[in-house]
């Protein structure tokens, strides 16, 4: 008896694990299988543009804003690896910090963050060609590493609430990355691509600020929990 309710225990227990590693498992071999049969199908090819510049834009739903310029190199016509440099930030912010006398300044109650991301890029063949234009799908895999810091600056208020001084408050504490992938569609004219589609986002953009604290307040306590950031991207490649 005793040992059937301890089995029964250790299946409750470790049995979500075993099925995410499973998972896992046949995620990483089918992206392998997927990547042989790219880079199989394209030996002997040498006719593709292998350097790809890109300037690019995104809205998300959860209201922020983002400009990037991006270098990719591609192996083979179907498989590439490059980075991309930017800026996002908040199009409107979610609760303001504030406490006995103070109140954090104006310009800084919307996020904004500069990174680097390294990402991934797999293309298929062309599904569909009409006229010069091709059109094709791909999936880009990133990895987003913000400016580490933390900074606001905090309106100290005298009577009637008018600003008296102002103190800088910041810290290094928080996720400064977050982890994304791009899918979507290209169209490729002569040596011009369009890239447009759907991105997923592990961002949180009030991730260096929940740490940070004034007067004994955290302000944690006025942002809005995470949530995974959906959006949608365009970008224009020149192709050499």
């Amino acid at each position: 008896m005793y040992d059937e309710i301890e089995n029964r225990y250790y299946l409750f227990t470790f049995a979500p694990d075993l099925i995410r590693q499973n998972v896992m498992k046949k995620i990483l071999t089918l992206l392998y299988l997927l990547g042989s049969v790219l880079v199989a199908s394209a030996q002997g090819d040498d006719s593709f543009n292998k350097n790809s510049i890109a300037l690019g834009g995104e809205l998300t739903l959860q209201g922020t804003w983002q400009v990037d310029v991006s270098y990719h190199r591609m192996f083979t016509p179907y498989v590439g690896v490059g980075a991309s440099v930017g800026m996002w930030k908040q199009v409107s912010y979610h609760g303001v910090p504030e406490g006995n006398g103070w109140i954090v300044s104006s310009d800084y109650r919307e996020a904004e963050d500069f990174f680097l991301r390294p990402s991934l890029r797999l293309v298929s063949p062309t599904v569909l060609k009409i006229a010069d234009a091709k059109l094709k799908l791909f999936a880009e895999p990133g990895f987003m590493m913000n400016i580490p810091l933390g900074n606001v600056f905090v309106d100290l208020l005298g009577n009637y609430n008018t600003t008296k001084d102002v103190v800088n408050v910041h810290t290094s504490k928080g996720t400064w990355y977050a982890f994304d992938c791009k899918l979507g569609l290209s169209v490729d004219v002569g040596d011009m691509s369009i890239w447009t589609g759907y991105k997923f986002s592990t961002l949180d953009t009030y991730a260096l600020r929940r740490n940070l604290v004034y007067d004994n307040v955290r302000f944690n306590d006025f942002y809005p929990k995470k949530k995974c950031m959906h959006g949608v991207f365009l970008a224009v490649s020149y192709n050499f």
